[in-house]
């Protein structure tokens, strides 16, 4: 087969129907592809969000156990207040 056959056959086959359809469903895979190739970056941003993510929960416990320590005291307090009374 010479060139000038090939680009024929190609041309006609890009004419009809079923060409295009598989033109366009080629064309839509490449772009698919190179899409799912720039996942990296997201990848990185999803990283660093879960390091800042846990960062916030291990600043949090302490006024978290705070709070809860007031809520008992008072509960306590009040306890024992009504009682001697």
């Amino acid at each position: 087969m010479t060139l000038n056959t090939i680009a024929q056959h190609v041309k006609q086959a890009a004419t009809t129907t079923r060409g295009k359809v598989a033109g366009g469903a080629a064309l839509l895979m490449g772009s698919a592809v190179a899409h799912a190739q720039e996942a990296t970056g997201a990848a990185a941003a999803f990283t660093e969000l879960q390091t800042q993510a846990s960062e916030m929960a291990a600043s949090a416990w302490p006024v978290v156990v705070g709070v809860v320590g007031s809520l008992l005291a008072i509960g306590l307090f009040k306890k024992f207040a009504n009682k001697a009374t």
